[in-house]
C-alpha cells in the first residue's frame, strides 16, 4: 500500500472505509481488511486472606470459539492482579452467632456477682464511712481551733497592756458616778443568834450596809431587798460625797430587789444593758462597797447563766461570774465592757468570796423596776397548775434543752388553767411564742406577765399540738415560790 499524505487526517468508518476528515465529498474505495485471529489469553486473579494468611489463585480463560462481533485489540500481556483486603475479613454470620452464644455470661452468676459486690460495698460503708466522716469532722474542728489559735496569737501580739488598763479605767469612770453606798440603821439591834443565822445563809448574805445604783436622774435607786430589810433609817452616800436620806418605794421578795428614792435630782444614771445578749465568757466588772470600801472595782468574766442556788427563787434566774463580790457589794451593778448595767450583784457562795458570785439579770431587774415605780409592788401572772420536769420519753422535738413543763395534777378549780382547758398530762411548750426551757423558765415567763393579761400557750396532748388562750390571774401571796 502506498503512503498517502492525507492518511493522518483520515478516520476509520463503521463499515471499514476511510475518508478524509472534514471532507465528506471524497469517496474512497473500500479496502477489505483482514480480521485478526483471536489468540487465547488468560487472567490470573490472586486473593490474599489476611485473617488466615491463605493465598488463592484463580485463572480465567474466556472462550475463543466463534466469530467476534467487534474488532479485537491486539494481545496484551498477561496481568497478575493482587486483591488484598485492607481489613480483616470477618467470619460469616452463622459463625458470629455461634461465637456470641458461646461467650454470653450466665445470668445466675451475674446476679450472684452483683449481690456480692453490693454486700461488699455495704460492709465498707458500715465500717469505713463512719470513720471517714469522723476524721473529716475532727479535721474540720481542728482546722477551726487552729485558725482561732492563730488569729488569737496574732491579736495578742497587737494588744497593748496600756490599752487594757485604759479600758478598765474608762469603765470605772463611766460607772463610778452612778454607784452609791448605803448605810442602814436598825432601831432594834439584832442579837448574836440572828447575826449567825444571817451569815449561815450562804446564798444571800445580810448586812447593815451595801451598795446601790442610780437608774434615773430624778433620784431613783435600785438595790437588794435584803440590804434594807428591817431598816428604819437608810442613808445614801452619793458619788460626789453628799449624804442623803432615802425612802423605800417598793420591794419584791421573789427577786430580792428594792426601789429607793432620794430627794435630789440631776444625778448621773447608769445605762441599761441587755443581759440576754451578754454571752458566757464576756468580761464584766463589779462596782460597790465591800466591807464599807466604797467605789471598789473588781473584774472577771461571765461564767454561766440561768443558775438556781439555795435560798433563791425561780424568778431571779441568776447569772454566774467569777468577779470578786463580798459583803457590801450586794445591790451594786455588774456592768459589761461598755459600762452598761447587765446585772445586780446579789449573792455569793460562802460567807466571803470563793470564786463564784451571782447577779440578777438586768432584763429581770428592769421589769421589776418598772412595776415598782408604777405600782409600788409586783403582781405576777398566775396559771393555777402543778408543774414538773418533762421526762426524756416525752420530749418534743430534737432540742433536749427546750423541754417545756409537764402538768402533773388537775388544775386548781376556777383557776385560769382550768378555764382554758388544761388537763393533767399536758406538756406546755411555749408562752406567747417563746419556748420554755424547763419548769422554772415557764414559771418565769408566766410571772413576767401581768395579772389579767391574755397569753397564748402551745401544748402537746395525745400526740398532737394545740393552742390555748389563757387570761392570767393574780398570783396569791401565800405561794412561797
Amino acid at each position: 500500500m502506498m503512503n498517502d499524505p492525507t492518511s493522518t487526517n483520515r478516520k476509520r468508518t463503521a463499515e471499514g472505509s476511510l475518508r478524509p476528515v472534514g471532507d465528506d465529498r471524497l469517496e474512497m474505495p473500500s479496502i477489505p481488511m483482514e480480521e485478526p485471529t483471536a489468540e487465547p489469553y488468560e487472567i490470573t486473579l490472586r486473593r490474599i486472606d489476611v485473617g488466615t494468611h491463605r493465598i488463592e489463585h484463580a485463572v480465567v480463560k474466556p472462550p475463543i470459539d466463534g466469530a467476534m462481533d467487534a474488532p479485537v485489540m491486539p494481545q496484551q500481556p498477561i496481568v497478575e492482579t493482587e486483591l488484598q483486603a485492607s481489613t480483616t475479613v470477618t467470619p460469616s454470620k452463622p459463625a458470629r452467632s455461634t461465637k456470641r452464644r458461646s461467650r454470653r455470661p450466665d445470668p445466675l452468676m451475674q446476679s450472684l456477682m452483683l449481690l456480692a459486690t453490693m454486700s461488699a460495698m455495704l460492709l465498707a460503708a458500715r465500717f469505713v464511712v463512719p470513720q471517714i466522716v469522723e476524721e473529716v469532722r475532727y479535721a474540720w474542728q481542728r482546722g477551726n481551733l487552729r485558725a482561732e489559735h492563730e488569729m488569737a496569737t496574732v491579736g495578742l501580739k497587737n494588744v497593748s497592756l496600756d490599752t487594757l488598763s485604759d479600758a478598765y479605767q474608762m469603765v470605772n469612770a463611766a460607772v463610778g458616778p452612778s454607784v452609791v453606798h448605803i448605810d442602814v440603821q436598825r432601831r432594834t439591834p439584832i442579837n448574836d443568834a440572828g447575826i449567825s443565822a444571817l451569815l449561815s445563809n450562804r446564798s444571800m448574805p445580810a448586812s447593815d450596809q451595801g451598795s446601790g445604783v442610780v437608774v434615773d436622774a430624778d433620784g431613783y435607786l435600785l438595790t437588794n431587798r435584803h440590804v434594807i430589810a428591817d431598816g428604819e433609817d437608810i442613808t445614801v452616800t452619793l458619788s460626789d460625797g453628799r449624804r442623803v436620806t432615802a425612802v423605800v418605794l417598793g420591794t419584791d421578795p421573789l427577786t430580792d430587789l428594792a426601789l429607793l428614792k432620794v430627794a435630789t435630782n440631776r444625778l448621773i444614771p447608769i445605762a441599761w444593758g441587755d443581759s440576754d445578749r451578754c454571752k458566757v465568757g464576756s468580761p464584766v466588772w463589779a462596782v460597790g462597797s465591800p466591807f464599807g470600801l466604797d467605789r471598789t472595782v473588781t473584774f472577771g468574766i461571765l461564767s454561766g447563766k440561768h443558775r438556781m442556788v439555795r435560798a433563791s427563787t425561780q424568778y431571779q434566774d441568776f447569772m454566774q461570774s467569777d468577779v470578786a463580790v463580798n459583803p457590801g457589794n450586794s445591790g451594786g451593778p455588774l456592768v459589761d465592757a461598755r459600762g452598761a448595767l447587765v446585772g445586780i450583784n446579789t449573792a455569793i457562795v460562802g460567807d466571803t468570796y470563793q470564786g463564784v458570785s451571782f447577779s440578777i439579770p438586768s432584763n429581770v431587774v428592769r421589769q421589776v423596776y418598772d412595776r415598782l415605780k408604777a405600782f409600788g409592788k409586783v403582781e405576777r401572772g398566775f396559771l393555777g397548775v402543778m408543774l414538773d420536769e418533762v421526762p426524756d420519753d416525752r420530749l418534743m422535738g430534737n432540742d433536749a434543752r427546750m423541754r417545756g413543763a409537764l402538768v402533773t395534777q388537775p388544775p386548781v378549780p376556777a383557776s385560769p388553767a382550768s378555764a382554758a382547758g388544761l388537763i393533767e398530762g399536758d406538756v406546755i411548750l411555749s408562752v406567747d411564742g417563746q419556748k420554755a426551757r424547763d419548769k422554772t423558765h415557764l414559771m418565769q415567763l408566766i410571772g413576767q406577765s401581768s395579772s389579767g393579761q391574755q397569753v397564748d400557750l402551745q401544748i402537746h396532748r395525745d400526740g398532737e399540738s394545740k393552742d390555748l388562750s389563757v387570761v392570767l390571774g393574780i398570783r396569791p401571796e401565800a405561794i412561797v415560790h
